[in-house]
């Protein structure tokens, strides 16, 4: 059913003439039309978009006779890296991987976002990687990356690109959706509509044919969320990298070695012992002292989270079938503790000021939840 509503998701904008001109006038053409050049709206939800939404989306485009396109994501293993002479460059421990955040895309459209080398590596089932993940496994061009998909099924795919972070965008690699198929990523968490002008009857026609109120439609101008957290690849070059063993698909096992060497233990003020990432001490104990300075203690419940609460937890957000990306709780560097009553704004400004952000104003609202996202914020304010 997915593959059929899937036939439907396209209404192609095609240049006119386009054919009549010559190779190179051809690609000064093609270099224009990138999504960049285009009014867009993009339209998300908490969690991956429902079958009745995405029917609703799709009905919009067609009633708008708008461009649409739509992007899936998930978390996928990743367990082996051989060479181009097929020796192995890295390998996992025994029912262990490393986990992935992987993008897919409409082969279709993919010049529209990518350079022409991206798009013919994602046209050639390859799989393209941003900087710090092919730093971080040592990837080059043309090694193999085995990969375990949500569906158990391991994959070998060659690395087309390597592409800068801030291209690549929040993910570690984008592969096409035919290849995510068959990695089991088949949940789209975003949908784009584009044309050469997005009115309010844009607007008007989505929200007629989509009953679900809590999806969020969003264009260029929107006001970025100040509450942005970290992207995976800078995750792990911040707080380390480690491998996973899945225990029941929500709760995972992670590496010993990473976790002797960064998870710790310590008396804080209010909450007493807790455990998270070591280089969390120091922005979460500047929040903490300030908040009992300016004499606001009684607004964090210890109790909360000593029953419900937490730091450090190696577990997914949800399923590993269902494509859950690992927590930031696995690395510690998350905290819940007002798990029932909520924060006073004020609370809020003080752990945002320390490098925290909060979940509170996120698409699927965390309101208990403060991640760590820099520690600038401790560094200056210990400096000053």
């Amino acid at each position: 059913m997915k593959r059929f509503l899937l036939i439907f998701t396209f209404i192609f904008f095609i240049l006119p003439h386009q054919i009549a001109f010559g190779e190179e006038e051809a690609e000064v053409i093609k270099r224009a039309n990138r999504i960049d050049n285009y009014e867009i709206l993009t339209i998300s939800q908490p969690g991956s978009l429902f079958n009745s939404v995405t029917n609703g989306i799709i009905k919009s485009a067609i009633n708008l006779k708008s461009n649409l396109t739509f992007i899936g994501r998930a978390n996928v293993g990743l367990e082996k890296v051989l060479n181009n002479n097929k020796e192995e460059k890295l390998t996992t421990k025994e029912n262990y991987l490393y986990s992935l955040s992987i993008k897919t895309i409409h082969n279709d459209v993919s010049d529209l976002f990518y350079s022409k080398k991206v798009s013919k590596s994602l046209i050639e089932d390859k799989i393209v990687v941003s900087k710090l993940t092919a730093d971080l496994y040592s990837l080059n061009k043309g090694d193999i990356m085995q990969l375990v998909g949500l569906n158990g099924e391991i994959l070998s795919v060659e690395v087309g690109e390597i592409i800068s972070d801030s291209d690549m965008g929040w993910f570690e690699g984008v592969v096409n959706k035919d290849l995510g198929y068959k990695l089991g990523i088949n949940r789209n968490i975003q949908a784009i509509i584009w044309g050469t002008r997005i009115t309010e009857n844009h607007l008007i026609e989505i929200y007629k044919n989509i009953k679900y109120k809590k999806i969020k439609v969003s264009n260029r101008n929107s006001t970025p969320n100040k509450n942005w957290v970290l992207p995976n690849a800078l995750v792990k070059e911040m707080f380390g990298d480690f491998q996973i063993k899945e225990q029941n698909g929500t709760w995972i096992t992670i590496d010993q070695d990473w976790k002797s060497n960064n998870i710790e233990t310590k008396k804080v003020p209010i909450l007493g012992n807790i455990t998270c990432h070591r280089l969390m001490w120091e922005p979460l104990l500047g929040a903490l002292n300030q908040i009992v300075e300016e004499g606001l203690e009684s607004g964090l419940s210890k109790e909360e989270y000593k029953y419900s609460g937490g730091c450090y937890a190696p577990r997914r957000i949800s399923r590993f079938d269902a494509g859950g990306a690992i927590s930031r709780h696995a690395w510690g560097i998350a905290i819940d503790i007002n798990t029932i009553t909520g924060y006073s704004p004020r609370i809020v400004e003080i752990f945002n000021s320390w490098g925290f952000a909060w979940g509170g104003t996120w698409t699927s609202p965390d309101e208990m939840h403060f991640e760590l996202r820099s520690l600038s914020a401790s560094i200056s304010k210990n400096n000053s």
